[in-house]
């Protein structure tokens, strides 16, 4: 199956938006729309407040119920009171989560507007595990007590 266009992804998206506001919170105001690597495409939507659940989350979670969490495209949406449809980037909790999902989804196609789309690695302020020894027998090049 080829892959879908930002547009197509974007208006799929937008069609799984459905604001509702429950009092202390909004749900359905955030949808998310995601293609995984068979080609299929999954909806979500958010569901704010103290419960936290973002749309790509969501979108995510029904995803891993039918195959493995490898998505090759994705994108948020919102819609303002005026009707404007905007795109909006993953929150660094989604990006992270994509990650922790699959290092295959560093490669995830992350929509970002109309002619903008970048890889999820280029959202990510480092990813992998990076560390460097600092160890106490190491030489030293500062200040002594010898002077």
């Amino acid at each position: 199956m080829e892959t879908a266009s930002p547009e197509r992804l974007s208006a799929i998206a937008a069609e799984a938006l459905n604001s509702q506001d429950l009092g202390s919170f909004f749900v359905g105001d955030v949808a998310c729309a995601l293609q995984d690597e068979e080609g299929k495409i999954w909806t979500g939507a958010c569901v704010g407040g103290h419960l936290g659940l973002c749309a790509e989350q969501s979108a995510v979670s029904a995803m891993v119920s039918a195959g493995p969490p490898i998505v090759r495209t994705i994108v948020a949406v919102w819609r303002d009171e005026h009707g404007d449809l905007f795109v909006l980037p993953p929150c660094g909790r989604c990006r992270e989560f994509l990650h922790t999902m699959s290092q295959r989804n560093l490669d995830t196609a992350v929509v970002l507007g109309p002619d903008h789309v970048v890889p999820l690695r280029d959202l990510l302020p480092s990813y992998g595990w990076h560390a460097e020894r600092w160890s106490p027998h190491a030489a030293s090049s500062g200040p002594t007590s010898e002077t």
